[in-house]
């Protein structure tokens, strides 16, 4: 299937999903939709933080004992350039794709990046104090996220999924990121106050310090959250049964009226999927 005809096929659904979600939204409180089991999804507000495009920022809730996270790198599979969003859903058939964190220009990981009990960057990034981590044992699973300035991150745990970033609150309540004027989209994992993981991402643009602000201040009761990539690259695709919902980065400045961000090329996801 062609990449337009993949696109077209993904992108129009979602135009009427995501307008549906903004309209939903301003007339609920907090709401959960069940996704599949142990996952649910709804959406939050952004305002007053976000700077441009929609307020609504998308999030999924997971309970990591019954759902099984994934980290992927594109070297692990036969393709010879890194896929999109769409692309990596038509490849892994995940009810949950989002982008890793960050990379460098030859598409190699910028941090450590364990997926299937595999190394697939073993440079641990002395400035990056996050890690998305996930291990099943004795058929339990579980996935964290570790805050390296006080949790070691030891092979002898058997992590077989990490993904190395950066921290943007603790669970002291301590913004860790400096503020900026830049502004971007954004992807960020969190654990609540009962364990559970939270993937979260915006549709509009925020600068990096204010979503970490909004997200202590949301109703989601965020214990600890990290950021992964932000810009075009934060992007979230969600399919299961009669649910689809995406959302595609992009950049103000450009002036673009579509969803660019579908087409970026991502060396790196993670996925997730009910047991």
């Amino acid at each position: 299937m062609s990449g337009k005809a993949l696109h077209a096929r993904w992108i129009l659904p979602f135009v009427a999903v995501i307008a549906g979600f903004v309209l939903w939204q301003g007339t609920r409180a907090e709401r959960w939709r069940a996704v599949r089991p142990g996952l649910e999804f709804t959406t939050i507000s952004g305002d007053p933080y976000c700077r441009f495009g929609s307020s609504s920022i998308a999030v999924l809730r997971a309970d990591p004992r019954r759902v099984r996270l994934r980290a992927h790198h594109f070297k692990q599979t036969d393709l010879a350039k890194p896929p999109s969003i769409l692309g990596w859903h038509d490849v892994t058939q995940a009810t949950v794709v989002f982008n890793a964190g960050q990379y460098y220009p030859d598409w190699s990981y910028m941090g450590l990046l364990v997926g299937g009990g595999d190394t697939l960057s073993a440079r641990r990034h002395s400035g990056f104090q996050g890690a998305l981590v996930a291990r099943t044992r004795g058929g339990h699973s579980e996935a964290h996220v570790l805050d390296l300035a006080t949790q070691k991150l030891e092979r002898r745990e058997g992590w077989s999924e990490v993904a190395q970033s950066f921290m943007l609150f603790d669970r002291a309540g301590g913004l860790r990121v400096r503020k900026s004027s830049r502004i971007a989209n954004r992807t960020a994992v969190a654990e609540d106050g009962e364990g559970r993981l939270l993937v979260i991402v915006s549709e509009g643009g925020y600068t990096i310090a204010d979503f970490a602000t909004l997200l202590m201040r949301s109703p989601l009761e965020l214990t600890h959250a990290m950021a992964m990539d932000g810009g075009l690259e934060a992007e979230l695709v969600v399919q299961s049964r009669g649910f689809r919902y995406a959302s595609f980065g992009h950049w103000p400045e450009r002036g673009e009226t579509t969803a660019p961000g579908a087409n970026t090329p991502l060396p790196a996801v993670i996925t997730l999927e009910a047991q």
